[in-house]
C-alpha cells in the first residue's frame, strides 16, 4: 500500500512534468510545418545530415541530471549513438523511461537514429541520464555533452538546467 508522502510525491513529480511539458511546447519545441522540419532557431548542433534540436535539461536531486532533445537524422543512411560524455559527470548514460513518465529508467547501449526521421527524447522515453556529477549544478547552468554517432562522429551540445526542489 501507498503511503500518502508517496503519493503527494507523485503529485509533485506529475504536476512539475506537466509545467515542464507545457513550457517546452510553448518555448522550446519546433513548429512542425511539414515533416522533417525543425525550428532553426532551435537548432542546438548540426554535423552532416543530424541535427540536435531544442535540448533542455531537469535536475530533480543533486546528483543526478535528465538530459531531452529531438534529434533529426536527415541522412541517407540510419545512424547510431554509440556513447555520450559529459566534463559535468563522470556517469552519462543513454536510458529509456519503461513504466510511463519519469518511471523505471533502464540503461542501454546505443540509440539508433533512423534516417530521414526525428528522434525525440522526452519525460516519457528515451532520454539521457547524468550521475555523479562533479558540481552541484544551479538552474540556468549550462552543461556540455558530447554525443558519438557510428557514422556521424562527435557533435557537442550544450544543454541548459533547471533545477527543480
Amino acid at each position: 500500500m501507498r503511503s500518502p508522502v508517496d503519493t503527494l510525491e507523485e503529485f509533485k513529480l506529475k504536476h512539475l512534468l506537466t509545467t515542464l511539458c507545457t513550457a517546452t511546447a510553448l518555448f522550446a519545441a519546433p513548429v512542425m510545418a511539414e515533416e522533417g522540419s525543425f525550428n532553426e532557431d532551435a537548432v542546438a548542433a548540426m554535423k552532416g545530415g543530424i541535427v540536435i534540436e531544442a535540448p533542455w535539461a531537469v535536475s530533480l536531486k543533486d546528483d543526478e541530471v535528465l538530459v531531452f532533445m529531438t534529434i533529426h537524422n536527415g541522412s541517407k543512411e540510419t545512424d547510431t549513438i554509440k556513447s555520450v560524455s559529459s566534463k559535468a559527470a563522470d556517469s552519462v548514460a543513454i536510458a529509456k523511461f519503461d513504466g510511463g513518465a519519469m518511471q523505471n529508467s533502464e540503461d542501454l547501449d546505443t540509440l539508433e537514429t533512423p534516417k530521414g526521421e526525428a528522434t525525440n527524447l522526452t519525460q516519457d522515453g528515451f532520454h539521457l541520464r547524468l550521475t555523479d556529477l562533479k558540481e552541484k549544478v544551479k538552474s540556468g547552468d549550462t552543461i556540455p555533452l558530447k554525443l558519438t554517432f557510428e557514422d556521424t562522429g562527435e557533435l557537442m551540445v550544450d544543454v541548459s538546467v533547471a533545477v527543480m526542489n
